[in-house]
């Protein structure tokens, strides 16, 4: 049976190609998917843990802190929280959500109050200086190589053409920093910031600081940065996105096997009536029918996933977006891939099965 259905695929070399892109379209799109929402928010949930806060203080109702956008929170705020036993380090940090300079994803610009936020985060200036002006902004190693950005190079923000005035090191936040007072004015929401991050004396007291805050600044959104949300619950709906992925990879990839096997089998009727006259059971016509399916699967899974590492690779190389796979994603792609070749050949099988003998030997 194996050399049979070897020499089926091989007699039919452009059916098979389409039905292993199609198996392994699905699995690309199930992998570079997954692992660009993966990346994306747990690189952003990475760099904002890197910022040195134990605690985050903002008005109720605002944004998660890994997409948060705007300024509502006063800034006299970090004034009242600085003064409270336990707290080391108030910083008041501004978030603009921009387009990736690279035409892809979104990209984060922070505000910041520099003395505070190195004296939190313990970022260095490695290259050039602090921000002077309002037009100026300074950006991390990582988005300078990425960027081929040096000091005295210019950005896009605000959709202005804004100068790089120093590159700072380790990673902290969003990779473009500005004056808080800049952003601002170029938001036009004076005296006002994201959120308020807040650095411990202590850090195994952070709890006992949480509870002060919330003492004394009743009614605002105080949370410890420990508690940042997982991959599943940054963004609402991620769920969803990815369960739509899934079935939509599933049906493309069924689809196509369905196409390409029912195609196959109006092709070999007459084989198939050969097979039914020499006694071939129904069982062993839907086995052969099957295992080609399985087979192509097989070699549509692998291409899909040596695909999806070449495209994220591509990715990582070209952006600054981060694609991470998972070894639990690429299980259920290649099973995915699996199950659409089985389902995707199961009408076409029972269909020759069925097929009178008589009326098959005679097909022209």
């Amino acid at each position: 049976m194996d050399s049979l259905i070897l020499a089926n695929i091989r007699q039919r070399p452009t059916r098979t190609l389409v039905s292993v892109i199609g198996v392994a379209l699905g699995v690309v799109l199930i992998l570079v998917n997954t692992g660009l929402v993966r990346g994306m928010l747990n690189d952003r949930s990475r760099r904002e843990r890197g910022v040195g806060a134990e605690i985050i203080f903002s008005r109720p109702g605002a944004n998660d802190i890994l997409s948060a956008s705007g300024l509502t929170l006063d800034i006299r705020y970090a004034e009242r929280i600085a003064k409270i036993q336990g707290v080391q380090v108030a910083s008041p940090i501004g978030k603009y959500l921009q387009k990736g300079n690279a035409g892809l994803g979104f990209e984060l610009v922070d505000g910041i109050d520099y003395p505070s936020y190195s004296a939190m985060s313990g970022i260095k200036i490695v290259d050039g200086g602090v921000f002077q002006a309002d037009n100026e902004v300074i950006i991390d190693a990582f988005k300078a190589r990425k960027s081929n950005a040096k000091v005295g190079s210019e950005i896009e923000v605000f959709g202005k053409k804004l100068k790089v005035a120093g590159i700072y090191s380790p990673e902290s936040g969003a990779r473009v920093k500005m004056s808080l007072s800049a952003l601002q004015n170029y938001m036009g929401s004076p005296n006002k910031c994201s959120w308020i991050a807040v650095k411990c004396e202590d850090p195994a007291k952070q709890e006992e600081v949480q509870k002060r805050i919330n003492a004394e600044l009743p009614g605002n959104t105080v949370q410890l940065m420990r508690d940042l949300p997982s991959f599943e619950r940054a963004i609402p709906g991620i769920d969803g996105f990815i369960k739509t992925i899934l079935v939509l990879s599933t049906i493309v990839s069924s689809l196509v096997i369905l196409l390409a096997m029912y195609t196959t089998i109006t092709e070999r009727t007459r084989e198939i009536g050969i097979l039914k006259s020499l006694g071939a059971s129904k069982r062993f016509i839907i086995g052969v029918i099957e295992r080609e399916a399985i087979t192509i699967s097989l070699i549509g899974v692998g291409v899909g996933l040596v695909a999806a590492l070449i495209i994220g690779w591509g990715i990582r190389t070209a952006t600054t977006l981060q694609v991470e796979f998972q070894w639990t994603w690429i299980l259920v792609a290649a099973l995915i891939g699996l199950a659409a070749g089985v389902g995707g050949s199961f009408y076409p099988a029972v269909r020759a099965a069925n097929q009178d003998a008589v009326k098959a030997l005679s097909y022209e």
